[in-house]
């Protein structure tokens, strides 16, 4: 039966829409059970994305590390959310950009906000901190976990997925340059050519813009991961380079940054943020913060007394 659609086109096959019942074979079902257990075990660091699904079934179960095998991962990731097997929430794969026209649905909903708000009420963690710090992450899927942990330091996260447009690099100059201080950015991305080129041609195209606007503060770039010592360090699954990159030298092997366990990224993103953190500030910083909550707790009650 052919399906009406919006651009009144006709289509010979249909994939499957919203939710439906699936009934794999043994061996997919046997795949989705493994993909279960990794999910539980990396319940904290939810949502992963389907190449850290991939590498993890790679390194603990055999699975096969070809294009093909992570397509029919991917299938299989699909029909399993459908069916309910998964839950949606556990994996990431984004698509949908949106701008909201803001509004209140009533001031109920509004005086809500306010004490949500006033509940969540912290300063700028990096207040006083005599570095200004960035986190930039080659694939976007994995910034909800780089964030889980860069935000406690107070460190703002960035995509840097590809080689980025001439006003998004003399924006970040000029970013970085207001910032008014010495500036480090720490980098998470592949280890191969395309995923060094970026960092390189960033760091060396944003470096010349801070430089041009006049900034007398240092600018450092730090390569976080993926490097060649965690490659050993963890027996990261390696893959030769594609024949169609062909930046700078030939590289043998090559890593992504999803090949990272979670935790083991969690971890190494940690220490970095520490490095560039005063922890001495930072503990100042969230006394102070819960100091402010408390006023805000008082200043609340009062204005509810007066509503």
């Amino acid at each position: 039966m052919e399906e009406e659609t919006v651009s009144g086109r006709r289509y010979t096959a249909a994939r499957v829409r919203g939710f439906a019942e699936w009934n794999p074979k043994p061996e997919t079902m046997e795949l989705v059970g493994q993909v279960q257990g990794i999910i539980a075990e990396y319940d904290a660091y939810l949502p992963l994305t389907n190449r850290q699904v991939f590498y993890y079934l790679v390194g603990q179960h055999a699975f096969p590390k070809t294009e093909q095998a992570y397509a029919r991962l991917c299938e299989a990731l699909n029909r399993a959310r459908r069916a309910g097997m998964i839950d949606f929430g556990a994996i990431r794969d984004d698509g949908t950009s949106s701008d909201p026209a803001g509004g209140w649905p009533s001031e109920q909903s509004f005086y809500a906000s306010v004490r949500q708000w006033a509940q969540d009420f912290e300063l700028d963690r990096r207040t006083g901190q005599d570095l200004h710090a960035e986190l930039w992450v080659e694939a976007s899927g994995m910034m909800p976990q780089a964030s889980a942990v860069a935000h406690q330091f107070g460190i703002d996260v960035y995509s840097a997925g590809g080689f980025n447009s001439l006003t998004d690099k003399h924006g970040t100059a000029r970013r970085l340059a207001d910032a008014g201080k010495d500036c480090v950015v720490l980098h998470v991305g592949d280890y191969d050519p395309s995923g060094l080129a970026i960092i390189d041609s960033l760091a060396a195209d944003v470096s010349a813009f801070y430089d041009g606007l006049g900034s007398r503060d240092a600018l450092e770039f730090r390569r976080v991961a993926v490097t060649p010592e965690q490659i050993e360090a963890y027996s990261l699954p390696t893959a030769p380079q594609k024949a169609t990159d062909v930046r700078g030298e030939h590289m043998a092997e090559t890593v992504q940054a999803e090949a990272l366990p979670p935790d083991i990224l969690a971890g190494i993103i940690e220490d970095a943020c520490r490095q560039v953190t005063d922890d001495g500030q930072l503990q100042l910083v969230l006394r102070r913060s819960a100091a402010s909550r408390a006023r805000l707790a008082t200043w609340i009650n009062r204005a509810d007394d007066i509503r």
